[in-house]
């Protein structure tokens, strides 16, 4: 996985030496990469972490920063040499046949290797070299573990030197050489302005403290090596940088998707909070209408109960309103009809309808003329008449019935 150093926002540069450790913490802004914090302290001979650690401190270094490790190893060596443009692997197997030339010393043993490839136009380019034996990075990784941190890379800060640079100094790193022109040279022969080119430099590609404790030429080794970190026209690669054991640098992406799988249970939970919320709305909702329905139910059946108790009602009224009044003076009428009766009919049962009565008699008169006996009567007239003789029955049985003759007397 490849860094793009430009594209950070924020890292630092830790810097040892054999006498002391400094640190710096760069932030990029829009007005360019700022010097936010700096600090450096001097070694501890019974904890040679101890000043790892302070220094971290001190600037407010926080772990989700990236943390470059910047110095010299006992048995580095530092060259640079042409090559043609190669992918980062085929790149480190070809300066590996370099190696046994450049050495000041042959030795056996392996040798690790970390590369920047300068910027340059066609096939064939200038590479930057920082090797040193295998056995010293185990040093440097216990220094790193003892210190607390991971580290994302470890860069040589003379990797940073682009073919137009002046010379540079670092006593750091060398103190009786400097690197000028593809170079190293004796420190006795070192102009006395040197450092006025990377002060003109460093000023127009950082923002530097404007206070005077701040000494740029002292903070060389960490802002050559910031200037690596943001520099956009060096290729460089992880490839060519990553030269760290897997355990001393951090798992980002893994903390990456941790976060994320965090967050996504967050938003989860966000949702299915908001989503309980909804439902539990939606239920007192529901509730509140199922229990406005059954009211409104209650209502309408009652009123249709009520509905029907006032039809029924109204049909009653009707019916009575609809009757025929009947007859008004039927006390009169039937006075008159007893008086027109003989003495030997006896009315055994009537019965009042609408217009007219009904008449059950029993006489045992021999012969009986009937509708003569009733012909006086000018308020009722004959409708029907029967009138029958049981067998061994002197009585004979009359049924009569006499309708209402209207507007007669």
């Amino acid at each position: 996985m490849n860094m793009r150093f430009s594209k950070i926002k924020e890292f630092a540069v830790l810097l040892f030496s054999p006498d002391h450790v400094r640190c710096c913490l760069f932030r990029r802004d829009s007005k360019g990469v700022r010097l936010k914090a700096y600090a450096s302290e001097a070694h501890d001979g019974t904890d040679p972490a101890k000043a790892w650690k302070q220094v971290l401190h001190k600037v407010g270094y926080s772990r989700v920063c990236p943390l470059m490790i910047s110095g010299a190893l006992k048995g580095g060596t530092f060259f640079r040499c042409g090559s043609v443009r190669l992918p980062p692997k085929a790149m480190r197997d070809a300066l590996e046949f370099e190696l046994p030339q450049r050495l000041l010393q042959q030795t056996t043993g392996n040798y690790e290797l970390e590369f920047v490839e300068l910027a340059g136009e066609g096939e064939n380019v200038q590479v930057n070299v920082y090797t040193f034996p295998a056995t010293d990075l185990e040093n440097l990784a216990a220094m790193i573990t003892q210190s607390g941190r991971k580290a994302d890379y470890f860069i040589y800060p003379l990797l940073a030197l682009r073919e137009s640079d002046g010379p540079v100094f670092l006593p750091e790193a060398e103190p009786d050489f400097y690197f000028a022109d593809g170079e190293w040279h004796s420190a006795e022969e070192l102009p006395t302005d040197w450092f006025s080119f990377w002060d003109k430099t460093l000023r127009r590609e950082f923002i530097l403290p404007e206070d005077y404790g701040f000494n740029p030429a002292e903070w060389l080794g960490c802002l050559l090596t910031a200037r690596l970190a943001v520099a956009d026209d060096t290729r460089h690669t992880f490839g060519g940088l990553n030269i760290l054991p897997k355990q001393l640098r951090p798992s980002r992406l893994r903390n990456q998707l941790r976060l994320t799988a965090l967050l996504i249970v967050l938003l989860l939970i966000n949702f299915g909070w908001g989503l309980a919320g909804q439902l539990s709305g939606h239920h007192r909702e529901y509730s509140s209408l199922v229990a406005t329905r059954n009211r409104l139910r209650t209502q309408v059946t009652t009123a249709q109960r009520k509905l029907k108790s006032a039809e029924k009602e109204l049909r009653e009224l009707s019916r009575v309103v609809s009757q025929s009044p009947g007859e008004y003076d039927v006390i009169g009428k039937l006075a008159g009809f007893s008086t027109v009766l003989p003495g030997n009919v006896l009315v055994t049962n009537f019965r009042l309808s609408d217009g007219g009565v009904d008449f059950t008699m029993r006489s045992e008169a021999e012969s009986l003329n009937i509708p003569e006996i009733l012909r006086p009567l000018k308020t009722w007239k004959v409708e029907q008449i029967q009138q029958r003789r049981r067998n061994n029955d002197a009585a004979s049985v009359i049924t009569l019935k006499l309708v209402s003759v209207e507007g007669e007397e």
